[in-house]
């Protein structure tokens, strides 16, 4: 079936939204952004909800005013299942990109229960570099072709270069792509493809398949206007105390809070290889630990060792904090949280689950981790309510 029709606005995941008038229901389209006109084509594709179905772009009636032709040559905005869909924003003004990321957070923030006009919502803080910013990538390969995984799909599309890519992760894939076809690089009997992962602290001779990486903020310079944050943030903090840092890592933001003036540094991570990095390190004041974050009895099992700090520091995966169930009774003396999130949704539900535990967001900033994609980084302070005030934010 085919529609005319206009994208409205961008759902959560940045796809276009456009509304049939022949049928009443909404559409997900890839490759479209707000103002766009077009021709579409609704696709097979299974979506648990009436209201809402998939359809794709096949005729571009009036582009948007605020669209452009992407400058990669991989960006297929025709077809997402065979195109590479790792920047799928590219075909917008960065302007309107930064508006777009500041808007999923703010709906998320309004889904999760919370009244916009008592906080102070910022614009996004743009990165300093639109492409070449990328100091790492993981690619897929079956041993023939090497590229991305396309939108919602299990294919493989190739690419030939990767303009987002910075100089020594480029020069790696051109290495890369020069050594196919591979056989050694055929994926095993019981799966698609291999990974091979690229950063720009590797050589040449260490490209592999399957070989995880040690992790690290995909760009750098926006990592140390983060880094830059919570270093402000515990130099005007009075009292730190003792600090936990949960999803800790290999040590991104540890070393920030083991310079302040707190009394000490307790870290905690799934990751083994990455807390023995950590420990590597040597930091006064900090001692890491191996532990299960995502454990239902984690908070419980961990009381005795955190329920005298006063700051919190986390930067958990996109699954946010999760557990929830005595995580408040296992911090009783907390003071200050710095919650570092990647994804709007799970911040949304976790600041929700402190908002209803009696504290409140004193400070978001919003970070532009990575231009073209949805993905949008959050920095939030929040500070337990005392007494006098308490009442009244259990109004709003």
């Amino acid at each position: 079936m085919k529609f005319t029709g206009t994208i409205t606005h961008l759902s959560q995941k940045g796809l276009g939204v456009v509304k049939n008038a022949q049928n009443n229901m909404s559409y997900f389209v890839y490759g479209t952004w707000p103002g766009d006109v077009g021709e579409f084509e609704v696709i097979d594709k299974s979506f648990n909800n009436k209201k809402f179905a998939f359809a794709k772009l096949t005729r571009l009636i009036q582009p948007s005013s605020q669209r452009l032709i992407p400058p990669c040559p991989h960006v297929d905005v025709s077809l997402a299942e065979k195109a590479c869909t790792g920047c799928p924003w590219m075909i917008a003004n960065y302007t309107s990109q930064l508006e777009q990321k500041r808007k999923r957070f703010v709906y998320a923030l309004q889904r999760a229960g919370f009244d916009i006009s008592q906080l102070d919502i910022g614009p996004v803080h743009p990165s300093p570099q639109l492409y070449g910013y990328r100091n790492r990538c993981q690619l897929k390969t079956d041993g023939e072709q090497l590229g991305f995984i396309s939108e919602d799909s299990y294919q493989i599309a190739p690419i030939s270069d990767c303009i987002v890519l910075n100089d020594a992760c480029r020069k790696l894939l051109e290495t890369a792509l020069r050594q196919l076809p591979n056989p050694a690089w055929q994926a095993s009997a019981n799966d698609k493809w291999s990974s091979i992962e690229l950063d720009d602290d590797m050589q040449s001779g260490e490209i592999c398949t399957n070989r995880k990486r040690p992790f690290k903020q995909g760009n750098p310079q926006q990592n140390d206007r983060m880094r830059a944050w919570l270093k402000e943030k515990l130099a005007h903090n009075p009292r730190l105390g003792k600090v936990v840092e949960l999803f800790c890592g290999s040590g991104n933001f540890t070393p920030i809070i083991a310079a302040s003036n707190c009394s000490e540094v307790i870290a905690y991570e799934s990751d083994d290889q990455a807390v023995q990095t950590l420990r590597a390190k040597n930091l006064d004041k900090v001692t890491a630990h191996t532990t299960d974050l995502f454990d239902p009895l984690v908070w419980r099992k961990l009381q005795k060792y955190v329920h005298d700090a006063e700051t919190l520091v986390l930067d958990p995966p996109r699954a946010g904090l999760k557990k929830h169930q005595g995580f408040f009774s296992s911090f009783a003396a907390l003071r200050t949280i710095l919650y570092i999130s990647c994804n709007p949704e799970t911040f949304a539900r976790d600041a929700w689950f402190f908002h209803q535990n009696d504290w409140t967001i004193n400070d978001i900033q919003l970070i532009d981790l990575f231009p073209h994609t949805p993905h949008i980084e959050i920095l939030a302070e929040f500070e337990k309510l005392n007494t006098t005030n308490r009442k009244y934010w259990r109004r709003h």
